[in-house]
């Protein structure tokens, strides 16, 4: 049977890219969709400044879902160049655990693949991190893929 619906999350580091990379091996395999999520933390006051400054058309630009969404078209790119045909992407503004957790429930994802960066760090006790949230978290299957050398 296998998977038919692929969920990643990338901040666009070379670590994501290599939980992405696996996501979209896995998702060409299966013949399955491949949805890349990327999350932002928008700061409101900067945000309202750069855009008052910018023409109307580009304002959209300025923000830091811009960079979201050039983050998940690389990541689209990875997949394509992988063989993935059916690529999707959420951009969200929050949590990046949260997002890919919203995502994998609006998509109805079967298996969610993560980074393991950051779970050796003494803090991910203290404040938590993606690959933590997601693997306690998640509604499917979930590969936590080695990318930390």
């Amino acid at each position: 049977m296998g998977y038919r619906n692929v969920v990643v999350g990338t901040d666009g580091s070379v670590t994501a890219e290599r939980a992405v990379r696996e996501a979209a091996r896995v998702a060409a395999s299966f013949g399955a969709r491949l949805t890349i999520v990327t999350a932002f933390s928008p700061n409101p006051a900067a945000e309202a400044r750069a855009r008052a400054e910018a023409p109307e058309d580009v304002q959209w630009a300025v923000t830091d879902a811009a960079s979201a969404d050039e983050r998940a078209e690389r990541g689209r790119a990875i997949a394509r160049e992988t063989g993935v045909q059916d690529v999707r992407i959420v951009t969200e503004s929050g949590d990046p655990a949260s997002a890919i957790l919203e995502a994998t429930d609006s998509t109805g994802g079967d298996l969610i693949v993560v980074g393991s960066k950051g779970m050796a760090s003494p803090s991910r006790f203290v404040l938590g991190n993606v690959p933590n949230k997601v693997s306690h978290h998640a509604p499917c299957d979930v590969l936590i893929v080695h990318t930390v050398p």
